[in-house]
């Protein structure tokens, strides 16, 4: 099996629900990525007011880990948080252990897939799909509505079943 990786929010975690409940002006479903203009200067607020890292605990799966067809690598995520909590939030919520590596915000994950040994890696952000893609990374663009309008042929993904070397499996 290769190894496979998960990008956390917008992948197993609601980020966009999560942000709607603290932000009501902010839509839960939002059409584009990059939908929340004060998003930082809002997480820099959370993190002052001590409640990011409750409110990156808080969020809700996305799909119950018990339906994972795989065992992931890792998972590869830019939260704005310490690695623990979203280690924490993995556990919390039943997902199988692996390693965390967090990215700064707005920088490549392909060093750090690299050098985590993940072939394989699941993504909702299209700019991260489009640039590990060019890296050699296979990546699929795990369908969300803020990455629909993109046209990324059989990249797409609805369902983590639906990743191809495990389409043989099932």
């Amino acid at each position: 099996m290769n190894n496979i990786g998960l990008d956390i929010d917008g992948v197993l975690a609601d980020f966009t629900g999560g942000w709607n409940k603290v932000y009501p002006d902010e839509p839960a479903i939002p059409d584009h990525y990059n939908y929340d203009p004060l998003m930082g200067q809002r997480f820099k607020a959370m993190k002052t007011a001590g409640t990011l890292d409750d409110f990156f605990l808080g969020l809700e799966p996305l799909l119950d880990p018990k339906s994972l067809p795989f065992e992931p690598k890792g998972y590869v995520t830019a939260r704005p948080v310490n690695t623990k909590i979203s280690k924490l939030w993995l556990e919390l919520n039943g997902f199988p252990d692996a390693k965390v590596i967090t990215t700064p915000w707005g920088e490549s994950k392909v060093d750090a897939m690299k050098e985590a040994g993940i072939e394989i890696f699941i993504d909702d952000f299209y700019n991260n799909f489009k640039e590990l893609n060019d890296a050699g990374i296979t990546t699929y663009l795990y369908t969300a509505p803020w990455n629909i309008m993109h046209d990324v042929g059989d990249m797409r993904i609805n369902s983590l079943k639906e990743i191809p070397i495990l389409k043989e499996i099932f």
